[in-house]
C-alpha cells in the first residue's frame, strides 16, 4: 500500500521548504514577530526577502512548480532558513535533482569482496548498511548483536516494525527520532526514488511514531553514537557505535560497534560463535612407538 509521507505535496524539495520555513521564528532574523501572525515561523515573502528572490519564485519552489533552483538561491534559502551543514548538504542535493529512482545503490564486486574481508577482520560487532539502512553485510558478532530480532534486513525496520524492539532498545525512543532523521539525511539527492517510497510506505503504515517523526523533516547524521541494548542471551550491552565512511560507494558506511565498559566487553566474548574444534588426528597420522 502507497502511503503518501509528506504533508504538503509538490516533491521532497517544496516539502522541505516548507517543514523549515516553520521552524524559523521571525526575531532570528530580527524580524518583528507581531500578535497577527498566521503562521509560527516565517512567511514565505519574508524567506524570500531574506534569500534574495522574488516572493513569485519562492512560492513556486514550494508549490513545486520550480524545482532547480540555482546554486545562488540555494545559498540564499541556506541562510534564510538558517541550516545547519548537513541540512545545507541536504538542500544542495535536493536542488541538483541527481536521484537514479531505481534499486538501492550498489558497489562494484571487487570493492564489496574488500569490504567484505575488511569487516571479517574486525574483532568487534560491525555492520554494512546501504543509503537506505539496509543491512547488507556484517561480520559474525555482527549478525549476533541483534539475535532474536526480525526483521533485520534493515535497520529502520529493526527499530520500528520488530516485535520486543523497545524492550531491546534501552534508549528506544531517542533512537527512533535519530533513525528517522538519519535515514532522511542519507536519502539526500535520492528522496524522490521508488525505494524509498517503497520503504516509506511500509513504515508510515505500520509505525505512528515514524510517520509522525518523517513530517517533521528533522535530519542527523552521526559519526559516532551510544547505543545500551538488552541482549536476550548476554544480557545489557553498552556500546560506542563508530560510523565509518566509504567514499566512492554510493552511501555504503561501516558501523563498528565497540565496547564501552569492561561488561560489555566480556558479554560480547560470550556472544562470540565459538571456534570450530580441533579434529583428532586419523590413527595412521599417529606416530607409532618403536
Amino acid at each position: 500500500m502507497k502511503v503518501s509521507t509528506e504533508r504538503g505535496g509538490g516533491g521532497p524539495l517544496a516539502d522541505f521548504l516548507r517543514a523549515r520555513r516553520n521552524e524559523v521564528r521571525p526575531e532570528q532574523h530580527r524580524l518583528a514577530a507581531g500578535s497577527r501572525r498566521q503562521v509560527p515561523g516565517l512567511r514565505r515573502d519574508e524567506v524570500a526577502f531574506l534569500a534574495g528572490i522574488s516572493t513569485d519564485y519562492y512560492v513556486r519552489l514550494e508549490q513545486g512548480r520550480e524545482r532547480r533552483p540555482s546554486h545562488a538561491v540555494v545559498e540564499g534559502l541556506c541562510r534564510a532558513l538558517l541550516l545547519d551543514t548537513v541540512a545545507k548538504r541536504y538542500l544542495r542535493e535536493l536542488s541538483a535533482g541527481t536521484a537514479t529512482g531505481g534499486e538501492a545503490p550498489g558497489m562494484g564486486t571487487d570493492r564489496r569482496e574488500a569490504v567484505h574481508q575488511l569487516l571479517g577482520s574486525m574483532t568487534v560487532p560491525a555492520l554494512l548498511v546501504n543509503r537506505w539502512l539496509d543491512i547488507v553485510g556484517g561480520n559474525a558478532l555482527g549478525d549476533l548483536l541483534h539475535e532474536g530480532m526480525e526483521p533485520r534486513d534493515n535497520y529502520a525496520r529493526l527499530v520500528f516494525l520488530a516485535p520486543g524492539a523497545r524492550s531491546f532498545f534501552t534508549d528506544w525512543p531517542e533512537l527512533a527520532r535519530c533513525m528517522v532523521a538519519a535515514l532522511r539525511a542519507q536519502a539526500g539527492s535520492e528522496a524522490g526514488s521508488a525505494r524509498l517510497a517503497e520503504l516509506l510506505g511500509e513504515l508510515t503504515a505500520r509505525s505512528d511514531v515514524f510517520r509522525s517523526a518523517w513530517s517533521e523533516h528533522v535530519l542527523y547524521e552521526k559519526a559516532m553514537d551510544h547505543k545500551l541494548l538488552r541482549h536476550p542471551r548476554v544480557g545489557p550491552l553498552a556500546l560506542d557505535q563508530h560510523v565509518l565512511d566509504l567514499p566512492g560507494s554510493e552511501g555504503h558506511k561501516i558501523w563498528a560497534f565497540h565496547p564501552a565498559d569492561e561488561a560489555t566487553a566480556n558479554a560480547l566474548l560470550h556472544l562470540a560463535p565459538a571456534p570450530p574444534p580441533l579434529g583428532r588426528p586419523s590413527p595412521e597420522a599417529v606416530p607409532t612407538g618403536s
